[in-house]
């Protein structure tokens, strides 16, 4: 028996809670809530958008349904019966990833029974450095020295309890280990699909033809039109509608996984009958702070029946939109894209002016993302200059309407120019880099852009913090501060909690500078609350590296804590907290790292010897800072040393303030 889909409407039940669990099901459009009944009522515990996988937990352990699930609105499903899923899940890594995703979120989520609480709290209380209680738990945090660490992050690590529920659900041990379906590539296949309006397909062909020739690549001709398979495709604007560019994703790799294809390039002929809009979906995706990445809203206009002069350009546009899955891939992109690249530059700065401006723009949009990934591949900033200079001249270009396409401009504006200015230790492309994500944040909408909306908030507050360490500004700290705890809101510790962490510790850093220019204890306390919370997310064994780097932001904000408190017990506490991060840098060769962790050490242990003792009979974990992390907190109030709730009226005080 195959899939099928089912339409419900508003308040069906898809299923209840406690029925067999025969099925899983795959939100197609719409949304479904999924519904607990527990002593005080029924109670909504999630909801599902489209391109998400619910009821699979029961059918995983063929047990009864734990909870309902209800349609909020008109709502069209794929129900798959329990064999076809498992057999699915062992075929396609696709469907595996997501079941490991909510398993994963639900073993992060409430812990209705308590024991995951009980369990945590007897491991923490013999930890070096106190864990809050009051806090929720997440993952417990091993931190006791002496434990064995793994020798590396892979090889040596056991599975963890996602991956053994994994392995007994798609491996069968009286089975033959298979082979992967489609071996690694090693060249890069480009499908070209039909082009929609493009009626006698000869611009089809032309393209195929401006391909060809490219060593390492192969150009596939697709005999169909991608916006014919996904409903709303053809609309202008579903560029900016997530559920419509989701679908398309997912259809156009379903596409290239039948030939281990790398890229989908697609498009249309544009109304007025002149131009071809070409637009591209990768089979990899581009990490969000890549500078140079292709989204839908990328597009490459060029004449119908275009010359010989514009097959360089196309060329290092497809090349630039192919995210390398392999050594082999990158070695090719590495060898053909910068001469493409420089070769497209008269057409790729200076679009011919017989185009409109939006054209035109999309021309320099997409050359400036075609340096920026040559700037990658060569380590050359020269091109990092190049790409700023197109997008800015996209930007003039631009409509103030057309905000999708001025906040994505200016995102990439500020990476490259962020990058320029790491790389060459200038402050004054810090200040023009923060310019740029002020403006993208203009553009981008929170509700409809969410992820971009929250990088660049996090981007934001990287720069001005790197800004004062250069100039010292305490209202680029501040500034920092609001940026990045607006970004823990869109990233938040159980939708994207490695994310969340690395946020966590970066507005650690910043709060413990700033709590040490204003000497302020509750700034100091509430930097090392935000490293408490990602490390309980971060682990010595999934990713120790990053659990080191928050321990030694943790040591830093104890160190000051005792500074400006007096209470040495924090010193001690410091020291712990550097010696467990030095022991991880050195395990894993982090040579840079542990030198200067050590140093920091030694400066904790010579205090700690020196001190006279103290003892601090409630410890910073034991207390309530009052410090929310919603919206509703006054962060203004906070950081002008005045009161931020009015439960706690010393909270914001300098110590010598509240003594």
């Amino acid at each position: 028996m195959r899939t099928v889909s089912k339409a419900f409407k508003d308040g069906d039940f898809i299923y209840r809670q406690g029925e067999d669990s025969r099925w899983a099901f795959e939100v197609l459009e719409g949304s479904v809530e999924l519904v607990k009944d527990g002593a005080e009522g029924a109670s909504v515990i999630a909801r599902l958008r489209a391109g998400e996988i619910f009821g699979e937990m029961g059918v995983l352990d063929n047990a009864p349904r734990s909870t309902s699930a209800r349609a909020r609105g008109q709502v069209i499903v794929k129900a798959i019966p329990r064999d076809e899923f498992l057999r699915q899940m062992e075929a396609d890594p696709d469907t595996a990833l997501k079941v490991m995703t909510r398993l994963a979120k639900r073993m992060r989520g409430p812990d209705d029974d308590g024991q995951r609480a009980a369990a945590y709290k007897a491991a923490a209380a013999n930890l070096p450095v106190p864990v809050p209680q009051e806090s929720p738990v997440l993952t417990p945090v091993p931190v006791r020295i002496g434990r064995p660490l793994p020798v590396n992050l892979i090889g040596e690590r056991k599975p963890n309890f996602i991956e053994k529920i994994f392995d007994a659900v798609v491996k069968d041990p009286r089975k033959p280990v298979k082979k992967a379906k489609h071996p690694p590539p090693a060249d890069i296949l480009i499908m070209v699909a039909k082009f929609r309006d493009d009626f006698e397909d000869n611009q089809h062909k032309m393209v195929l033809q401006a391909l060809d020739g490219i060593s390492g690549v192969r150009a596939m001709s697709v005999d169909r039109d991608l916006s014919r398979f996904v409903p709303g495709l053809a609309d202008p604007s579903a560029a900016v509608n997530d559920d419509v560019t989701r679908r398309a994703a997912r259809e156009a790799r379903a596409w290239m996984g039948t030939a281990n294809a790398d890229l989908l390039l697609w498009g249309n002929i544009d109304p007025t009958g002149r131009n071809i809009e070409l637009r591209f979906i990768a089979t990899a995706s581009s990490p969000g702070e890549r500078p140079g990445r292709f989204t839908p809203l990328n597009v490459l206009t060029v004449p119908v029946d275009f010359y010989a002069d514009w097959i360089p350009l196309i060329r290092a546009v497809v090349l630039a939109a192919t995210d390398p899955r392999t050594f082999t891939q990158g070695r090719i992109l590495r060898s053909a894209l910068p001469a493409l690249a420089a070769n497209a530059r008269p057409l790729g700065m200076e679009p011919s002016t017989a185009l409109e401006p939006a054209e035109r723009a999309t021309i320099l949009f997409s050359y400036g993302n075609v340096c920026a990934v040559c700037a990658q591949l060569e380590g050359d900033r020269s091109w990092y200059h190049a790409a700023a200079e197109a997008w800015q001249a996209a930007i003039e270009l631009t409509n103030a309407d057309n905000a999708p396409i001025l906040g994505q401009l200016y995102q990439q504006l500020g990476l490259a120019l962020q990058v320029i200015a790491e790389r060459q230790n200038d402050t004054v492309w810090l200040e023009q880099a923060a310019d740029a994500y002020r403006r993208a944040l203009i553009h981008i909408s929170r509700r409809r852009q969410p992820g971009d909306f929250g990088l660049v908030k996090y981007r934001l507050g990287c720069v001005l913090y790197k800004f004062d360490m250069a100039v010292g500004d305490d209202n680029a700290l501040r500034e920092a501060i609001h940026a990045c705890q607006a970004a823990r809101q869109v990233f938040n510790k159980y939708s994207h909690p490695i994310r969340w962490s690395e946020i966590s510790n970066t507005l650690a850093q910043i709060l413990q500078v700033y709590g040490d220019n204003a000497r302020s204890v509750p700034i100091l306390e509430y930097a090392v609350k935000s490293c408490m919370s990602a490390l309980q997310v971060r682990t010595p064994d999934t990713a120790p590296l990053q659990w080191a780097a928050i321990q030694n932001t943790l040591g830093s904000a104890l160190f000051l804590l005792a500074k400006h408190t007096g209470e040495w017990e924090y010193m001690r506490q410091s020291s712990d907290a550097f010696r467990m991060a030095l022991l991880i840098y050195k395990e894993h060769g982090a040579g840079r790292l542990a030198v200067i962790t050590e140093r920091n050490l030694m400066r904790a242990d010579r205090q700690v010897q020196g001190a006279s003792d103290k003892h601090l009979s409630d410890p910073v974990w034991a207390q309530n800072f009052n410090i929310p992390e919603d919206d509703s907190y006054d962060w203004q109030a906070f950081l002008e040393g005045k009161s931020g709730t009015a439960n706690d009226p010393n909270l914001g005080k300098n110590v010598s303030e509240v003594a």
